[in-house]
C-alpha cells in the first residue's frame, strides 16, 4: 500500500480525468495476487511513477505549441485583413477568423498526409514501387480534400468581401507575388501585347490558386516555379529572346551605373518629379529602354552601310545601296519612337511627354521657335505653324540619335529647310538677322 501511496501523490500533478482513471488501473494491478511476489509490484509502480510525469508533460507541451500556432496564424490573417479596407470592427475580426481557420485546416490536412506517407514509407520498407504507389494515393486524396476545402473557403470569403478584396485575401497568402511578378514582366518587356498581357497575368493566377494552398513558403514558390516556366515557353514561342530581354533589363534596372540609358533615363524622369514609385520606375524604365532600342537600331543600320563599302560595285551604286539602308532604317527608328511614345502615355499626360521629348533633344526645338519668332515678329499665324512643324520634324529625327551633336545636326538641317520656306515667302533672312543682331546690341547696352 506504501507503493499505491507514492502513484497517487505522483498523479496529482495531472488533470482530473487523467488521475482519477491511472489511480484506479493502479488499484486493479496492486489486488493482483501474482504482482506481491519478486517485487513485479515495485517495478510496475516505479514504472507508473516515471511515466505519468512525462505524459503530462506531453500534454502541456502539446497544448502550448496549439496556444502558439493559434496566435501565429491569427496574426497572419491580421495582416491581410488590414490591407483590405475593411471600416467594421466586428466584419474584420470574422474575416480574420475565417482566414486563421484556413491555415489551421490545411495544416490539419498537410499533416496527415504527411502522417500517412511516412507510415507508408515504413511499411513498404525498401519497396520504393510500393511507396511510390500508395505515395500517389495518398497526395491525391489529400488534393481532392483541399480543392474543397478551398472551394468553401472562398464561398466564407465571398460571403463578407468584394471581389476585389477576395483577390487581395489570395496575395496576401502568397506573398503578393501575383503583382510583384506581372509588374516585373511589364518592366522587362514593355511591349506586350495587351493578349500577351492577359495570357501572362493569367497563368500567374492560376498558380495563385494553388499556391494559396500550400503548406509552406517553399512549396508556394514552388507552383509559381512551375507556371513561370510555362510563360517562358508562351514568350519564346511569340518570338521573344528571353536571355536577351532580361539581361537589357537588367542593364536598365541598374541605376547607379553611368551608361548613357541610364544616365540619361535618371535624368529626363527626374524632370518630371514623379511621386508615386511604380510610375516613376516605369516611365524611367521606358526611356532606358528606348536608348537601348535606338543604339541597337543604330548601330545594325552602321554595319549596312559600312558593308555596302566592301561591295564589288560601282561607287554610283554603292551610294544607291546605302540610301536605300539609311531609308528603310528610318521607317525603323520612327515605328519604334511612336510605340515607345504610346507606351509612355499610359503612364504620363500629353504634357509630361512633351517634356520628355524636349528633355531628350536637348530643349532645342522651343530654343530655335524662339530664335525665329525674334528674328521675324512679323510672322503670320500660318507661318508660324509651317516653322514650328519644321522643327517638330527636327526634334523627330533627334531622337533617334545618342549624342548631342548628332542631335544638334538635326536642327540645323530643319532650321534650313525652315530658312528656304520663309524665303520663298518673301523674307529677307540676311537683313532680318542684321536687324536682330542690331537689337540685341542695343539692349545689351542699356543693360549696362
Amino acid at each position: 500500500m506504501l507503493l499505491f501511496s507514492f502513484a497517487v501523490i505522483a498523479v496529482e500533478v495531472l488533470p482530473a480525468q487523467h488521475k482519477n482513471k491511472l489511480v484506479q488501473k493502479f488499484k486493479k494491478l496492486m489486488n493482483k495476487q501474482n504482482w506481491h511476489s519478486n517485487g513485479f509490484a515495485l517495478m510496475m509502480g516505479l514504472m507508473l511513477l516515471l511515466t505519468v510525469p512525462a505524459l503530462a508533460q506531453d500534454k502541456q507541451k502539446a497544448k502550448e505549441e496549439e496556444a502558439a500556432y493559434t496566435e501565429v496564424v491569427k496574426e497572419r490573417a491580421e495582416k491581410i485583413v488590414v490591407t483590405l479596407g475593411v471600416t467594421d470592427p466586428s466584419q474584420g475580426i470574422r474575416v480574420r477568423d475565417i482566414i486563421a481557420q484556413q491555415y489551421r485546416n490545411l495544416r490539419d490536412i498537410q499533416g496527415s498526409r504527411d502522417a500517412e506517407i511516412e507510415k507508408a514509407k515504413k511499411k513498404a520498407g525498401d519497396n520504393k514501387e510500393a511507396t511510390a504507389k500508395r505515395t500517389k494515393a495518398i497526395e491525391q486524396k489529400t488534393d481532392a480534400k483541399i480543392a474543397r476545402l478551398h472551394t468553401k473557403y472562398l464561398s466564407r470569403l465571398s460571403a463578407e468581401l468584394s471581389a476585389e478584396q477576395v483577390e487581395q485575401v489570395k496575395d496576401g497568402m502568397t506573398y503578393n507575388v501575383v503583382p510583384i511578378t506581372y509588374r516585373n514582366y511589364l518592366l522587362m518587356l514593355p511591349y506586350l501585347s495587351g493578349e500577351q498581357q492577359e495570357t501572362i497575368k493569367s497563368f500567374l493566377v492560376e498558380a495563385r490558386e494553388y499556391a494559396m494552398d500550400g503548406g509552406s513558403s517553399k512549396e508556394k514558390h514552388a507552383w509559381f516555379g512551375n507556371y513561370k516556366g510555362k510563360i517562358t515557353n508562351y514568350l519564346a514561342a511569340q518570338g521573344f529572346d528571353l536571355k536577351k530581354e532580361g539581361a537589357n533589363w537588367a542593364e536598365r534596372r541598374n541605376t547607379n551605373s553611368d551608361v548613357l540609358e541610364i544616365a540619361q533615363s535618371n535624368r529626363v524622369a527626374g524632370t518630371l518629379r514623379l511621386t508615386d514609385d511604380i510610375q516613376k520606375e516605369h516611365v524611367r524604365n521606358l526611356i532606358a529602354l528606348q536608348y537601348q532600342r535606338v543604339q541597337e537600331i543604330q548601330e545594325e543600320r552602321d554595319a549596312k552601310m559600312d558593308a555596302t563599302t566592301q561591295l564589288p560595285k560601282s561607287k554610283e551604286e554603292r551610294d544607291k545601296e546605302a540610301a536605300d539602308i539609311w531609308a528603310k532604317y528610318q521607317v525603323y527608328f520612327a515605328s519604334q519612337r511612336n510605340l515607345f511614345f504610346q507606351t509612355l502615355s499610359a503612364f504620363i499626360d500629353s504634357s509630361q511627354v512633351e517634356t520628355v521629348k524636349n528633355e531628350m533633344t536637348d530643349n532645342r526645338l522651343q530654343e530655335e521657335y524662339s530664335h525665329f519668332l525674334a528674328l521675324l515678329p512679323g510672322l503670320k499665324d500660318d507661318q508660324k505653324k509651317q516653322v514650328y512643324s519644321y522643327l517638330l520634324e527636327a526634334r523627330d529625327n533627334a531622337m533617334n540619335v545618342l549624342d548631342e551633336k548628332g542631335r544638334l545636326n538635326w536642327f540645323i538641317k530643319f532650321r534650313g529647310r525652315a530658312n528656304n520656306y520663309l524665303s520663298r515667302e518673301g523674307y529677307n533672312l540676311r537683313k532680318a538677322t542684321e536687324d536682330l543682331e542690331k537689337r540685341l546690341f542695343v539692349e545689351r547696352e542699356g543693360q549696362q
